[in-house]
């Protein structure tokens, strides 16, 4: 419940804030006392149902939103390693780590290139940036006329509205993160 609690005052906040609202103007508009809307807020308020439609009533949201925790709050995510696509004969894998939100407007991945694959890639819709770093060997990536190489740690932008390629030139696995921006 403590939780609970933390995720309604967060939510609550955040409207009154994106709103411009004073804690004097929710009390007016929900009938909900001043001194109770802050405690509500700093998480210190257990408030009951009926509080709690006051509020979404009188800031004409939905009762459910006061319920879910906040998008500014943090969310987890982890590499299942047993969930991915994969091409080149399984020598080249693709792991989602965090999907495609059309709020975001990106995905990010994690992906596993064997020594020697080469990976070629479609070109995306106009607008679509391919963002890789390379976390663990070395990584050619070749985007039209373009070719660079890159080391561990370093990070390659590159406009993907054309064919482009991913090649690991060493002996090792080498892993990127790749964040894939839609415009």
């Amino acid at each position: 419940m403590e939780q609970m609690n933390r995720y309604i005052g967060m939510q609550l906040k955040k409207i009154r804030k994106e709103r411009s609202l004073s804690l004097d103007d929710v009390a007016k508009a929900t009938d909900v006392s001043k001194a109770q809307l802050a405690q509500i807020e700093k998480g210190e308020a257990n408030p009951t149902v009926s509080t709690l439609w006051k509020i979404a009533a009188g800031l004409k949201i939905s009762f459910s939103s006061l319920l879910q925790p906040p998008k500014t709050f943090f969310q987890k995510y982890s590499v299942d390693p047993t969930t991915y696509v994969s091409e080149e004969d399984g020598k080249y894998r693709v792991y989602s780590i965090i999907p495609y939100d059309p709020e975001r407007g990106w995905e990010f991945y994690k992906i596993e290139m064997d020594p020697g694959v080469t990976h070629k890639s479609e070109p995306h819709t106009e607008g679509v940036e391919e963002t890789v770093t390379v976390i663990a060997g070395q990584a050619v990536v070749q985007c039209g006329e373009m070719r660079e190489s890159l080391t561990e740690g370093e990070t390659l932008l590159f406009s993907a509205n054309q064919p482009h390629q991913y090649e690991n030139p060493t002996d090792q696995v080498t892993v990127l993160h790749l964040i894939i921006q839609y415009r």
